[in-house]
């Protein structure tokens, strides 16, 4: 393993560990929050509300520090000990954090904005404003988080190693090379798309009809977002001297990959389930990293020492062409 390898490796995991001390941190911090207005708490403090935003589970006041220090700190540890076994800890580190974000402002808050109140207060009680700061704030952290961890490019770039029989555009040097595709959503994707904006706007409405209005913003933010992503789906994928990007409705960039940090591309088949575990940006267990949105041939980029990232576009094979002979006419400029 070389010193570029060893350094990567070495980044992952402090990323993963400096992630699941912030989880602890955090999970601690709110559950310490909670017990400082322990006295104030009701005997039986809701926990679950149904779909008519009646509180119909309750745990007891002595319970509910242990449940949410274990509700709020197991899962997201597992998120980071995943990455961690994946070798993603730059990315499932700062989603276990977002994550321990949300459940724990989530879970203390409720509880916290339940103090002082009577037994009937508690059962018509509303989470909403608690879902929606802590669903904010997780976003805003995990974000923030995965901007200081995220790979720096390699100084130079990394050297060319386009295969033999890797396929290449038959052109002189002087023809400039580009390739513009773009990514198709398959009927599978817009199925599961239409359900979950389904599951969130009519709950949107429901909640806004009841006077929830923290849960109402965050159901219809949440189907907002899920009606963007579907959009994005549909991506325009450029090659050309800069590089290969991915961008969709204009405002999104998918990835952004400079020429210099290409070693090469080929062709491969995917299957999103069996590949990726799904649909979107993905990662999987051979360290790939993937903007999957149908089954079928895509663009596979050779990042050197980084992270291979295939791309489902139409014409996967013109697409790697295009790269490659750009890739080797970098490497001919640099003899």
């Amino acid at each position: 393993m070389n010193r570029t390898s060893v350094r990567q490796d070495r980044g992952q995991l402090v990323a993963s560990v400096i992630s699941a001390a912030i989880v602890v941190l955090v999970t601690v911090a709110g559950v310490a929050a909670l017990w400082m207005v322990r006295d104030q708490l009701p005997d039986q403090i809701a926990t679950h509300w149904g779909a008519n935003g009646e509180a119909d589970g309750f745990t007891s006041v002595e319970r509910i520090f242990v449940m949410n220090a274990l509700l709020g700190g197991l899962l997201p540890l597992g998120v980071v000990l995943v990455g961690l076994a994946m070798k993603q800890g730059r990315v499932m580190g700062p989603l276990g954090v977002g994550l321990a974000v949300f459940i724990g402002g989530l879970s203390n808050g409720a509880a916290w904005m339940q103090r002082g109140m009577t037994p009937d207060e508690v059962a018509s009680s509303d989470p909403g404003w608690a879902i929606l700061i802590s669903g904010i704030a997780g976003v805003i952290v995990g974000v923030g988080l995965w901007l200081v961890f995220r790979r720096k490019p390699i100084p130079g770039g990394v050297a060319a190693d386009v295969a033999a029989d890797a396929p290449r555009l038959l052109v002189d040097d002087p023809v400039r090379v580009a390739w513009i595709g773009h990514t198709a959503a398959s009927k599978v994707v817009w199925v599961f798309l239409g359900v979950g904006i389904a599951a969130t706007a009519i709950p949107a409405v429901s909640s806004f009809a009841a006077g929830s209005w923290g849960l109402g913003i965050f159901c219809a933010l949440t189907a907002a977002l899920l009606t963007v992503l579907g959009l994005a789906m549909s991506a325009t994928v450029t090659v050309g001297a800069p590089g290969v990007r991915v961008r969709a409705l204009g405002l999104i960039t998918w990835a952004d990959v400079p020429l210099r940090d290409i070693a090469g591309a080929t062709v491969t088949r995917v299957n999103p389930m069996r590949d990726f575990g799904g649909w979107g940006w993905r990662l999987n267990l051979r360290g790939e990293h993937g903007i999957i949105t149908a089954a079928g041939p895509a663009l596979r980029l050779d990042r050197g020492h980084g992270d291979p990232l295939v791309i489902t576009v139409t014409d996967a094979e013109a697409a790697a062409a295009a790269v490659n002979t750009l890739v080797s006419r970098r490497s001919k400029d640099h003899e």
